[in-house]
């Protein structure tokens, strides 16, 4: 996640979709989690005063949820299953919205 400081801002949104595929970084293949088919996940970009709008697609048969180290966030988007608010059941859909408070990278 990374957020710079800005006088414009305004509604930025991602798609984030949770996978399990086979990759292979090392000549063997394994199984691991991925975040739109990528391994690393993808960085996000906000700017402080926007407001993140972050879809989580859980294409996994387990549930899932997304934890925002560092961010100050409302508690219900805070995405600590069982805490905060409920896991996102596999096959399903869950939209975070948040506004950016603050500047730096998390």
């Amino acid at each position: 996640l990374f957020i710079t400081h800005s006088a414009h801002a305004k509604t930025v949104s991602y798609t984030l979709e949770l996978r399990e595929e086979v990759v292979n970084f090392t000549g063997k293949n394994v199984r691991a989690l991925t975040i739109n088919h990528s391994l690393p996940a993808p960085t996000l970009e906000f700017q402080e005063g926007d407001d993140a709008v972050i879809t989580v697609v859980n294409h996994l048969k387990e549930d899932s949820s997304v934890h925002w180290h560092g961010l100050l966030v409302p508690n219900d988007q805070d995405g600590v299953p069982g805490v905060t608010g409920p896991p996102i059941k596999g096959g399903t859909t869950f939209t975070y919205r948040f506004p950016i408070k603050q500047s730096g990278t998390y």
